[in-house]
């Protein structure tokens, strides 16, 4: 294989970097499932269904399974930026592609309307009841007595909310994987004490928990259909699982199980909180007058519920919930557990804040992607040429997502909600079954649904059945789905489509590589190049140690971009990557076949492990400057330690002074872990030409044993004909020692195997290594051997303890 210079044995290509690992996906869907559904819609929905919520709730849980099954298989076979409105578009055609994109990208922002809300709602209640703070009467606009808008302070913190995120995604900072992981463990451990507070209370007094569950059924069916459909926003987290498919490590595993994994755990906790909300509190004096107050001004669906009584005693549970709208189990957490209202509304403001964010930026991937796919106008595929991110689309989502923040009551923006992921769930739905049947034997499936087409034909009648039925609880949202399917078959006839694509769908986000090895020779050495100073160095290293296990070298440099930035997007920005790599093939010798990538990635400390794994690299070479972080969480640069804390394969890192050529490399041995590959790396410069020497400092009169133990090494060395010294040296300080030698003797290069690894305390090579590393003016190589199960233990400890740690582990 040649290059476009000609040269042999060198290839090149570009990939996207997956680095979004099944715990990752998993907390992303649970981070949207329990947000707005527990925290915002449990006391409107309890208001509906009554004492029947939880079966409501099970209810939603069942049909929703058979469109997560749905999910779960396309998500596997294709796993791609673009999820519903992809699968669609390749089944149903344009016209139906460009429906189910402009309902995903309403349904997103008008969820983002919902978190806004529950987010004003929450602040208000804390600022003015905790803090005492007095804020101003809402604003209203009217016309000839009728009241258009209300404004009030709520309003006004889900506008400054709705802005803020904007701001946020058009920027292209993120909430990273680890902070997102932390709230969504916050809020469900929030939850989870709840539950337990409210079961302690049910089991200590089980006739009045269980009399509060009579009727069961006071509404009625129609109340539980109701709820089902107003609660329904909350079991739809996989649709964002499957939108970040094409940056999931292992797709074909990991998707599916994120699915399934995530409905399980969501299900079962709405189910209990349903329980104890129901059996766990009394209406009080100071219950049943706020329930007054929101059913005096007709807000949080008044219409649809029945009047509070005019007696405490003949007060429901449920009836007063439902009139406390969206602070509902806020209100009644207070009775649950000590703080109870505080520590759910703090977890609420988080909660409605992270999904905010989730909400915005998927909003933002699905009208970029209509844009991208010329649909819609071509500045919704705008990429800022400095953040790098699509700025008119999330600007307009931003807009969106403010507006009907204003425009709507929080019930209506709910149903809307609901009733506009129905839809596109019917249109998915119905892709399944013809994906299946007109491709189903040339698609690789990594989970096959069962019971086909009998699944997605229940996921279709139960999705249009709630969607009707929730007319009778909001007409307002239906005639708002109406009007905006309506506007979007105007613009598509009108505008879209006389449109011509450039290019189709799958050439523009199918990976060109998908987790395959390199080709050509059995080991190789990975080198991420980026600074074109140090790029000689890194590769003769890099080239001898492939000489030397007859192996091959594969050069990558990332090109980064932002979450809100879809990775296929990348390429635009890949030129300036290619160049470093086209002029770094000049310094790889010819008998060493190289192969080059440009790897696309948000993260380039996670995009270079996920090379190595794709690739299945042997070993990942890094440059260094020399400088350790003292005032940090870091060691040696957050790109360094990230890759050498996570890397599933052999690491070394070196400290590059510019030198073309290393003549005397001095080899520090100790007994442990890494010699052999330290052995490695000398026998490799040997063979390159260069004089090396091992080396042992001993503190004591071990000198003999010191020398049988060099002795050794220089042995093997001789087996392969390399020639090699060995010397000992007494000394209390080890690293004075080695420093002192390699400069009174005029070594050019000090070669050095990790000295120790730490568990909770970050500790990459050790003390020595890395001490020798920033003090020795000349080359360092510092080398860590991949220790499979001890890096898994503390991969484990590290995501739960240990700071700053990110997750690249490729299978969870």
């Amino acid at each position: 294989m040649s290059n476009d210079d000609g040269l042999p044995g060198h290839s090149h290509d570009e990939e996207l970097a997956r680095d979004l690992s099944l715990f990752d996906i998993t907390m992303i869907g649970l981070g949207a499932m329990i947000g707005a559904g527990i925290f915002v819609l449990t006391g409107l929905a309890a208001g509906q269904a009554g004492p029947a919520l939880v079966m409501a709730f099970a209810f939603n849980g069942f049909i929703t399974i058979f469109t997560g099954m749905v999910y779960a298989e396309l998500g596997s076979a294709i796993p791609e930026a673009g999820g519903g409105y992809l699968w669609v578009r390749e089944a149903l055609g344009r016209s139906q592609a460009f429906l189910a994109g402009w309902m995903s990208w309403f349904a997103h922002a008008v969820a983002g309307s919902l978190y806004t809300l529950g987010f004003g709602a929450f602040v208000h209640l804390l600022l003015t009841e905790y803090f005492g703070i007095a804020l101003f009467q809402p604003l209203t606009i009217g016309l000839q007595g009728v009241t258009l808008l209300s404004l009030g302070p709520d309003k006004l913190f889900a506008v400054f909310a709705g802005g803020l995120f904007t701001y946020i995604n058009y920027r292209g900072a993120k909430e990273t994987g680890l902070a997102g992981n932390i709230i969504t463990i916050v809020k469900v451990a929030v939850i989870l004490v709840l539950i337990v507070f409210g079961f302690g209370y049910i089991f200590d007094n089980p006739t009045q928990a269980t009399g509060r569950f009579r009727p069961f059924l006071p509404r009625e069916l129609s109340g539980v259909f109701i709820a089902m459909g107003l609660t329904f926003i909350a079991f739809e987290g996989y649709e964002i699982i499957v939108q970040s498919g094409e940056e999931v490590m292992n797709p074909k595993k990991s998707v599916p199980k994120a699915v399934f994994y995530s409905m399980s755990i969501v299900v079962t906790i709405y189910m209990l909180v349903a329980i104890v909300l129901i059996g766990s509190v009394t209406v009080t004096p100071e219950l049943f007058g706020l329930a007054q107050e929101g059913a005096a001004e007709g807000v949080h669906g008044g219409g649809h519920l029945p009047p509070v009584p005019s007696n405490i005693e003949d007060a429901a549970v449920w009836e007063i919930l439902g009139h406390l709208g969206e602070l509902g189990l806020a209100r009644a957490a207070a009775q649950i557990m000590p703080y109870g209202t505080v520590i759910i509304l703090v977890a609420g403001v988080f909660s409605t804040l992270s999904a905010l964010n989730a909400t915005t930026y998927s909003s933002t991937r699905v009208s970029f992607a209509m844009g991208r796919d010329h649909v819609l106008p071509d500045m919704f595929s705008e990429v800022h040429p400095e953040q790098r991110t699509p700025y008119l689309a999330t600007a307009l989502s931003g807009a969106l997502i403010i507006f009907m923040a204003v425009a709507l009551p929080i019930e209506a923006v709910a149903a809307a909600t609901d009733v506009m992921f129905l839809l596109l769930f019917l249109q998915v739905n119905y892709a399944a079954i013809v994906i299946r049947r007109e491709w189903g034997d040339e698609i690789d499936y990594g989970y096959i649904m069962p019971w086909f087409p009998y699944v997605p034909i229940v996921g279709i009648v139960t999705k249009l059945f709630l969607a009707v039925y929730l007319f009778n609880y909001s007409p307002l949202a239906w005639y708002g789905a109406i009007a905006w399917i309506l506007v979007g078959f105007g613009i598509y006839f009108l505008y879209s489509r006389r449109r011509v694509r450039e290019t189709a769908i799958a050439e523009e986000t199918r990976l060109i590589t998908e987790e395959r090895a390199g080709e050509g020779r059995g080991y190789q050495v990975l080198i991420p190049l980026s600074d074109p100073e140090n790029t000689a160095q890194l590769i003769r290293t890099g080239s001898a140690v492939a000489r030397h296990m007859d192996g091959e070298i594969l050069l990558t440099s990332v090109a980064t971009v932002p979450d809100q930035t879809p990775l296929s997007e990348g390429r635009h920005y890949a030129d300036e990557q290619q160049e470093i790599l086209d002029d770094a093939m000049r310094y790889v010798p010819e008998d060493v076949p190289a192969h080059q990538t440009v790897t696309i990635g948000h993260d380039v400390a996670k995009s270079i492990n996920n090379v190595a794994y794709q690739r299945d690299s042997d070993l990942v070479l890094l440059g260094w400057r020399g400088e350790r972080k003292r005032f940090s969480d870091y060691v040696l640069g957050s790109t360094i330690d990230t890759v050498v804390e996570n890397a599933e394969c052999d690491v070394s890192v070196v400290k590059t002074d510019g030198a073309p050529e290393s003549s005397r490399v001095l080899v520090p041995l100790a007994d442990g872990p890494n010699t052999q590959l330290a052995e490695t790396f000398a026998a490799a410069y040997a063979r390159a030409g260069a004089d090396v020497m091992f080396f042992h400092v001993v503190t004591d009169d071990t000198g003999d044993d010191a020398e049988s133990f060099l002795t050794e090494k220089q042995t093997t060395l001789a087996e392969e004909d390399l020639n090699s010294s060995i010397t000992v040296q007494e000394g209390e300080d080890i690293t004075q020692t080695i420093l002192d030698y390699a400069r009174e003797e005029g070594f050019d290069s000090i070669l050095i195997g990790a000295a120790g690894e730490g568990i909770l305390r970050r500790v990459l090579f050790g003390e020595i290594p890395e001490t020798v590393g920033m003090r020795f003016d000349g080359e360092v190589v510092m080398v860590r051997k991949h220790r499979p199960v001890r890096s898994a233990v503390k991969q484990v400890i590290g995501k739960w303890l240990g700071k700053g740690a990110k997750t690249t582990v490729p299978d969870e």
